[in-house]
């Protein structure tokens, strides 16, 4: 089976930054076929701290310090993907329940 990296490039994001990690967290396949990349673009120093809680052991956490915008970031997400395939989603975004299987039963 094939594996996915979701990058998702953020900056201060507001409150449905939990949502899509949830998200993705609720897919109905094994953890170790997909990744999360969450890339920081210089948020203020409380963003980590907010979002510990739910920045758990399944996502790779990189912090951005030149607050370059989420192009950059995006591109420092597929550099340290270990995928086959990549997702980008922005941290207002949300994946439908199921959606990875269905994605990687037609890969």
């Amino acid at each position: 089976m094939s594996k996915i990296s979701i990058i998702v490039p953020t900056f201060n994001p507001s409150g449905l930054l939990i949502n899509c990690l949830k998200s993705i967290y609720k897919q109905k396949i094994n953890k170790k076929f997909f990744e999360i990349i969450l890339i920081d673009d210089n948020s203020n120093n409380n963003f980590y701290k907010k979002y510990k809680k739910i920045i758990d052991k399944h996502t790779i956490y990189l912090k951005n310090n030149k607050n370059r915008g989420p192009g950059i970031s995006r591109n420092i997400g597929i550099k340290k993907s270990t995928g086959t395939h990549i997702i980008f989603l922005d941290s207002d975004d949300y994946l439908s329940l199921g959606s990875l299987k269905k994605l990687i039963n037609k890969i």
